[in-house]
């Protein structure tokens, strides 16, 4: 077997590929015993390899454990095959050495592709000997216990020390497949997916999602579960994936015109169609027997590669990934998630440099905005997903994103007591304080709640009243809202992450939308100078009925500091705010585990002259009891 490699430089790191297209013994160092062999017998002439990639229909990367696992080998086969011959026989006696030349040669060329068996054989050989030794003259068996003591057992304990050879032989190459845990994708795609989970682990749930297969495990060294991924894609026959990467290699080279890409829908629909027209073509040329449902199918899964989010994609499909996070540098982490029941996970998908070029690209062009080292963030709304973006040099491992996905349907107040966010108490008051107008501000760290309690509070407000909406990334149910009946002005601000000044600032955006006319006004989230415009509507009525908005703090009082002391409104001005509402991620009884509660419900009196915190300005109506998990009423709310 003579494989066809190249070593080449990736950064700073090299890369082994083979060439396996078309070789009959696939391309697959753990199941395959030629594969091994070869690439064994290439580490042991160049260990200086970070990476192996063996490329056929199915690529496969060998990286970190599992590569250190096979380069661990083949030094113990480099060892061998110079040294295990040094001591065959003793003295001038040449009856045994060529018998025994032989076989340490055939358990040598056993070695690299099959350790398991290699070792099995040396104990077969040793106990061989052993056993010929009891009845043999004086000299032979001092011969054979030199060549057991000083050939046979050191090889034996080298391949002992291996993580391939230290299994049992009844696992045959089934030990391989656990040990080695390779990044599989299908040749038309870039990301990577181990396909095989690791040892050790124990499941605790599993569910189907669409055509794929989510796993979720408990890994025994970490605090986070494993997401365990496996995409349709990586369950397509050959001859579908041969026929994706025909498609997917020729609608790279074609350069559509007149198609605007920041249309992502249309440009999908695109990519479908002329994927489908260009498979359709080729399997009647090639008379394929691919049926013209799978080829609608394919076409789909052609235009998740090209003009969607690839992998990603499909981890958006489950309604119970929240958020979904690339950390640079690309490639060296898996991706992160946060699931609904789970919380923090890590996944089996690995994104490749050029999958995150590809998909900046394609926000870049979406968005509108720019995206450089002079402007490193880029912030926009996908299709109901909130991505964020930074790159160098504010990265200075290069680009990584955050995706957030909006819920479907808004939060309403009866769902939220149901997930024991809030208690049924408390939904009634912020429901009666919405209703009379009170003006009020959601209060939390990020990923408190504080945006989808926002929107559940605007269900509370009557549909007669006009609602104006202020946002700079687009994350309220406006669309929600508007086919209930209610009547809602979208108005949208520059980014507070962004350089540039074609649109308008959050402040001028405000004082733009008091001159609309009497309305309830919604504040997506107080950050910046448009605060003091917004307070000083507050206290001359010109925002006419109530006001919500929410702030990043984590009690009253730090919302008092944050708007006063940070942000420049006089503390006669803060007055104009009735509630304060304050949510909090809460790890009960100091578990692990988070859930999300609203932790503090806050009136904040008028009599008070310069410091609420010490005149007691603040009255709590209710407060969160951490023994009891919910939110009780004070004496205040009571009497």
């Amino acid at each position: 077997m003579n494989c066809e490699y190249t070593l080449t430089a990736l950064g700073d790191e090299r890369m082994l590929r083979f060439k396996c297209t078309g070789c009959q013994h696939g391309a697959s160092i753990e199941r395959s015993e030629a594969c091994m062999r070869e690439v064994v017998r290439k580490l042991a002439e160049d260990p200086d390899v970070d990476l192996v990639v063996l490329a056929d229909i199915y690529e496969r990367e060998y990286t970190g454990s599992s590569l250190a696992a096979v380069k661990e080998l083949a030094h113990v086969f480099d060892e061998c095959r110079h040294w295990a011959f040094r001591y065959l026989v003793i003295g001038d006696c040449k009856r045994c050495e060529a018998e025994r030349k032989q076989q340490i040669e055939y358990i040598i060329d056993l070695l690299p592709g099959d350790p398991l068996r290699a070792r099995s054989e040396l104990m077969r050989l040793v106990a061989e000997i052993r056993a010929r030794t009891k009845r043999g003259a004086k000299q032979c068996r001092k011969c054979r216990n030199f060549f057991i003591e000083r050939t046979l057992q050191p090889m034996i304990s080298s391949l002992k020390r291996t993580k391939l050879a230290a299994g049992s032989k009844s696992q045959k190459r089934e030990g391989y497949v656990k040990l080695l845990n390779p990044l599989i994708r299908p040749c038309f795609t870039t990301s990577r997916i181990s396909i095989e989970p690791p040892s050790s682990v124990e499941l605790v749930d599993a569910y189907s999602l669409n055509d794929s297969e989510v796993r979720i495990y408990r890994l025994p060294t970490k605090l986070q579960h494993l997401y365990f991924l496996i995409p349709p894609e990586y369950r397509l026959p050959p001859e579908h994936v041969l026929l994706l990467h025909r498609a997917r290699q020729s609608l790279l080279k074609h350069h559509p015109e007149n198609l605007d890409f920041s249309e992502p829908l249309r440009a999908r629909e695109y990519f479908k169609r002329l994927g489908r027209d260009l498979m359709v073509k080729f399997v009647i040329e090639g008379e394929l027997d691919i049926e013209k449902g799978k080829v609608e199918t394919l076409a789909e899964c052609l235009a998740k590669f090209t003009a969607g989010l690839g992998v990603l994609e499909t981890l958006l499909s489950d309604a119970r990934v929240q958020d979904i996070y690339v950390d640079a540098p690309v490639g060296k982490s898996p991706v992160h998630i946060y699931h609904r029941d789970y919380e923090e996970c890590i996944t089996n998908v690995f994104l490749t440099p050029e999958d995150v070029e590809s998909l900046i690209s394609r926000f870049r062009a979406i968005s509108g905005r720019p995206f450089s080292e002079a402007d490193p963030v880029l912030d926009l709304n996908l299709e109901g997903v909130r991505v964020a973006a930074i790159g160098y040099p504010l990265s200075p491992d290069g680009l990584a994103f955050a995706l957030r996905r909006h819920k479907s349907t808004p939060w309403t107040l009866p769902q939220f007591v149901h997930n024991r966010f809030i208690t049924p108490d408390a939904a009634g008051l912020l429901s009666l304080l919405v209703d009379s107008q009170a003006s009020i501000l959601v209060t939390g760290s990020r990923g408190a709640g504080k945006t989808s309690l926002l929107g559940a509070l605007m269900l509370e407000i009557l549909p007669k009243f006009r609602i104006l909406c202020l946002e700079d990334t687009a994350e309220l149910p406006v669309a929600q809202l508007r086919a209930l009946g209610f009547k809602v002005q979208s108005l949208r601000a520059q980014s507070a992450v962004t350089g540039t000044d074609v649109e308008m600032r959050a402040e001028d955006v405000l004082r733009t939308a008091l001159r609309l006319g009497e309305s309830v006004l919604v504040i997506g989230e107080c950050r910046g100078p448009e605060v003091k415009v917004l307070y000083e509507a507050m206290r001359v009525g010109a925002a006419g009925n109530s006001v919500m908005g929410t702030i990043h703090g984590s009690t009253a009082r730090d919302v008092f500091e944050r708007v006063v002391h940070d942000l420049g409104i006089s503390p006669s001005s803060f007055k104009a705010t009735d509630v304060i509402v304050v949510t909090a991620p809460i790890r009960p009884r100091g578990g692990v585990n988070r859930v999300r509660r609203v932790t503090q419900i806050t009136e904040v009196c008028k009599t008070w002259r310069s410091d609420p915190t010490s005149e007691g300005g603040f009255v709590d109506l209710m407060s969160y009891d951490p023994m009891a998990d919910r939110l009780k009423p004070t004496a205040a709310l009571t009497k």
